[in-house]
């Protein structure tokens, strides 16, 4: 962590980005930075570490100032997204479920975390970094279940407070989206999983996109979810930021620097975050260098065919667990070598998912268990987990409503199906919420979750030049 900058190098680099000229960014940072400062792991640090005081320090301080400062903890909070009348610059602008979400969340962080410096007075200070993967991180860091710091919050799911909740793992593993070569679909994949399901899981005012950013601990979530964008990239095999997309590339939004001054950015200011922002994870390989004169190659998955479709009503979840089975006689000699494949992917897609308001619950979701078998997280039939946070919830628009759609790589599960049954594939849902205790739990169900539509569909790779697609699985 770099501990030793002047206070002349402080003000020559926290002015650096803040001018505004008819209405575009002016972004020439590479030039004046010095060293980066290093967003450190939460893992092992105590509650009187310093980069925890100043961040308490600092929310306080933001706490004494009126909501309508742009620097105010409340403020700040409701850029993100908030339930309070008044609509002032920049409130409810988050990203989820949209193209934008990696790189809306960086900004939003980029700045609040120079604001927090200068709240604290810590010129030094870098936004931690919680990596709930880690099997030693699964529980609430201990400075945040203090009730005398500032970094509490009352506020929170049952047992998350006490140190009694933990994460199921199998909800938090990025593998999946690690997997995935196309930006958009592995940032699709990655902000269910882990990103939803941590703000599901922890409830209370982080299991509503309005009041998340209220939580101290969202943003070192947020963190986490930044760092995993470098770590996705850092894999190569073609992956790359979708450069060649100009509404990615170009897209125009309005934060606040530490100064309470309106500055705007777009996606070509943050793509490499050591160089531009000034910051880096602690024991992340080199960052991607991406300019936005590139034009990559990409790769990308493609749902190519529809095996399988579900002819039965729309599957409503509730609290209770949910099974409708898949005829698959006339599929089955082709399903058997399919499930086998290296080359060829088969996928479940769940279509059409939504719900009125925010369930506060997520449901394991288990192809071909057999009859019988009680469900277990570790086994081969659990494909993924469905989770609602923002996408797909109705009473949480604030722009253009949009159902969530969900698709799981099914290959071993249907492989391990069809060893004992060629003629139906069980699909079930299990409603799940964090572990209490070490032992699961069944989140209460405030809302019903509608899937309009499912499928079983066969994907395969392309490798093409340019443009990404407008959207994730184009057929």
């Amino acid at each position: 962590m770099n501990t030793n900058l002047s206070r002349r190098r402080f003000l020559v680099t926290a002015g650096a980005t803040a001018a505004v000229i008819a209405g575009r960014s002016v972004y020439d940072v590479d030039k004046v930075w010095a060293a980066a400062y290093t967003r450190r792991n939460l893992g092992g640090m105590a509650a009187t570490d310093p980069v925890l005081v100043s961040y308490g320090k600092a929310i306080k301080a933001m706490k004494m100032l009126p909501g309508t400062d742009p620097l105010s903890w409340g403020y700040q909070a409701a850029i993100h997204g908030t339930t309070l009348p008044g609509g002032y610059t920049a409130w409810n602008t988050c990203e989820h479920g949209t193209h934008f979400f990696w790189s809306w969340h960086r900004m939003y962080l980029y700045w609040f975390e120079r604001i927090i410096r200068k709240m604290s007075g810590d010129s030094s200070w870098a936004l931690p970094y919680w990596d709930y993967n880690d099997a030693s991180q699964r529980a609430l860091p201990a400075a945040f279940r203090d009730s005398s710091s500032e970094l509490y919050l009352m506020d929170r799911g049952f047992g998350w407070n006490t140190g009694a909740a933990s994460f199921d793992p199998n909800r938090l593993d990025p593998s999946n989206g690690n997997l995935l070569t196309s930006f958009f679909d592995a940032q699709s994949s990655l902000e269910q999983q882990p990103h939803n399901h941590v703000h599901v899981d922890i409830g209370g005012a982080m299991g509503d996109p309005s009041t998340a950013a209220i939580d101290p601990v969202f943003f070192v979530h947020h963190s986490n979810i930044d760092r995993l964008w470098n770590l996705w990239l850092a894999q190569g095999g073609g992956r790359a930021d979708p450069l060649g997309d100009a509404a990615w590339r170009n897209n125009n939004y309005t934060f606040f620097d530490e100064k309470g001054q309106a500055v705007q950015m777009t996606a070509c200011d943050i793509l490499r975050a050591a160089e531009q922002l000034n910051y880096i994870y602690e024991g992340e390989p080199s960052q991607v260098k991406e300019y936005c004169l590139k034009v990559p190659r990409f790769v990308l998955f493609l749902i190519v065919e529809v095996l399988i479709h579900w002819p039965g009503p729309p599957v409503e979840l509730t609290g209770k667990d949910v099974t409708v089975e898949l005829d698959i006689r006339q599929f089955a000699q082709r399903l058997a070598p399919l499930a086998e494949s290296k080359t060829e992917q088969v996928f479940l897609e769940l279509k059409d998912v939504e719900a009125e308001r925010s369930p506060g619950a997520a449901w394991d979701v288990y192809l071909g268990l057999p009859p019988n078998t009680v469900p277990n997280p570790g086994s081969p039939f659990r494909v993924g987990t469905v989770s609602l946070f923002s996408a797909g919830i109705r009473s949480k628009t604030h722009k253009q409503f949009t159902p969530e759609h969900f698709e799981f790589r099914v290959n071993r599960a249907i492989a391990a199906a069809m060893r004992t049954n060629k003629e139906k594939l069980p699909l079930t849902f299990v409603p799940a919420g964090p572990l209490i205790d070490g032992k699961a739990s069944r989140a209460e169900v405030k809302a019903p979750v509608h899937i309009g539509a499912i499928n079983i569909s066969i994907g395969k790779v392309e490798k093409r030049e340019g443009k990404e697609p407008e959207g994730p699985h184009q057929k």
